[in-house]
C-alpha cells in the first residue's frame, strides 16, 4: 500500500512525509539504530495511555483507581494494537529486511506491529498536535472503551481466583520452548490446572504467553461451564 493511500485509510495526511516513513521502518532495515520507529513507539506508548487515560476518568467518575487501571491495562495491551494494526493493515506498510521477513511470521509476531502501531501515534502526535492523535485513537479504540460494561479482568488473575475456588493449587506456568534470534524471541508457555485440559500459547515475552495461555484456559472453562 502506498503512503498517500494509508493516509486516507486513517484519515490523517502527515505534514512530514519523514515521521510516518520512520515509523514503519524496522531496526533491521536501517544500518543506523537511530533510523527506526523504536523512539517513535515509546512516545507514541505514552500517548496512547494519556489519551486513553483522561477518557476512562471522565467516562467512569465512579470507578476506583484499581478498575480505572484494569481497564487502561486492557485498552492498551499488545492484543488490542495488535487488533487496530490489522485493521489498519500495517503488515504492508512495515519496512523490513528481507531475510528477516522471511524467518518472520507477522501474523504470530503480536509485538512488532502493535509497536509499529505505537510508533504511528507518536508519529501523528509530533506531526501535528494532542487534539488530532486524539481523533485517530477514537476512531479506533471507542468501541473498544464502550464494550466492557465491567472492568475486564486479567486472565492470569482470573485463572487463578478460579481454582482457589475449586481448592486446587494455583495454576503453573512451564516454559516449553524459545526460538527465533535473540532479538526477537518467541517463547512457548504451557499452563496446567490440575482436572483441566493443559493450554499453550506463543508470544515474544514470557509474561505475554502466560496470559494468552490462560486465556485460553479460561475460555476453555467458562465454555465448558467447569466452574
Amino acid at each position: 500500500m502506498q503512503i498517500d493511500k494509508f493516509e486516507k485509510k486513517i484519515n490523517y495526511i502527515f505534514k512530514n512525509k519523514e515521521l510516518i516513513e520512520l515509523a514503519f521502518t524496522h531496526s533491521s532495515f536501517k544500518k543506523r539504530k537511530s533510523e527506526n520507529y523504536e523512539r517513535l513507539e515509546f512516545l507514541g506508548d505514552r500517548v496512547l495511555s494519556l489519551v486513553i487515560s483522561e477518557n476512562l476518568f471522565s467516562k467512569y467518575p465512579n470507578e476506583n483507581e484499581g478498575a480505572l487501571s484494569k481497564r487502561l491495562s486492557d485498552l492498551i495491551s499488545k492484543q488490542k494494537l495488535l487488533e487496530v494494526a490489522n485493521e489498519i493493515n500495517l503488515k504492508e506498510m512495515l519496512k523490513i529486511d528481507k531475510s528477516e521477513r522471511k524467518n518472520l511470521n507477522l501474523k504470530k509476531n503480536i509485538s512488532i506491529l502493535s509497536d509499529v502501531c505505537e510508533a504511528l501515534i507518536g508519529a501523528i502526535y509530533l506531526d501535528s498536535n494532542l487534539n488530532e492523535v486524539k481523533k485517530f485513537i477514537f476512531k479506533y479504540w471507542e468501541k473498544k472503551i464502550i464494550q466492557n460494561i465491567l472492568p475486564p479482568q486479567d486472565p492470569k488473575s482470573l485463572l487463578q481466583e478460579v481454582a482457589q475456588k475449586k481448592g486446587l493449587d494455583l495454576p503453573k506456568y512451564v516454559l516449553k520452548s524459545k526460538e527465533g534470534p535473540a532479538h526477537n524471541p518467541i517463547f512457548e508457555i504451557e499452563v496446567f490446572l490440575k482436572g483441566i485440559k493443559k493450554f499453550s500459547a506463543t508470544a515474544n515475552t514470557i509474561k505475554i504467553a502466560e496470559i494468552n495461555a490462560a486465556k485460553k484456559m479460561v475460555d476453555h472453562i467458562l465454555k465448558n461451564k467447569l466452574l
